[in-house]
């Protein structure tokens, strides 16, 4: 059984829908994968709707740095694990 706020992947989503279009019932479902029924459910309505079984993006505030500035701070942290985050910023700021 999955942890709660552990999300479905896609290939479990995959067999669920599988098993649902072979005829298997909810129940049935739920006692081969070991999920949840709301969670089977849902998977089963988003694809009946979306014919899709991967995630929509999730909304949020888009990133400050770019990937290549992400690389930088995480090379820098790794090289010097004990520079600061004031310091590491510093760089990341002097840099662009």
């Amino acid at each position: 059984m999955n942890l709660k706020g552990k999300e479905i992947s896609p290939e479990e989503r995959k067999i669920i829908i599988k098993l649902r279009n072979e005829g298997k019932t909810l129940r049935e479902i739920v006692k081969i994968v070991g999920i949840i029924h709301s969670s089977i459910q849902r998977v089963i309505n988003n694809y009946t709707s979306s014919k899709s079984v991967i995630s929509k993006p999730r909304s949020g505030r888009p990133s400050k740095l770019t990937a290549r500035e992400k690389r930088y701070v995480f090379k820098s942290e790794r090289l010097n694990p004990r520079i600061s985050a004031f310091q590491i910023a510093n760089d990341v700021r002097e840099r662009i």
